[in-house]
């Protein structure tokens, strides 16, 4: 058996067709900022990935087509004696498109 892997787009804006909403998916993802590793404070590459994997499986669990409205909320947390950490929070819509 052959298993079909979905795929789906996820888009800040609108599109202009015709869909049905599925119901809105978030994620949120956290690293840890080492002492080695405060010159990245700024890099949030890999976090943005790993959002986008999570929003698209939630929206796969929802069955639907795409994430429109997509948005992210980048987040330093400091701690006063600890480490920082880079949170990042994403979400959007799910749509089936008609």
């Amino acid at each position: 058996m052959i298993n079909e892997v979905k795929q789906l787009f996820l888009t800040t804006g609108e599109v202009k067709q015709a869909y049905t909403i599925k119901g809105i998916v978030h994620a949120t993802v956290k690293k840890t900022l080492t002492v080695e590793q405060l010159d990245e404070v700024d890099n949030f590459d890999e976090l943005y990935r790993q959002v986008q994997d999570i929003l698209i499986e939630r929206a796969v669990a929802k069955d639907g087509d795409g994430i429109i409205g997509v948005s992210f909320e980048p987040q330093i947390v400091r701690v006063s004696v600890g480490p920082k950490y880079l949170m990042l929070h994403g979400y959007g819509t799910v749509i089936s498109l008609n």
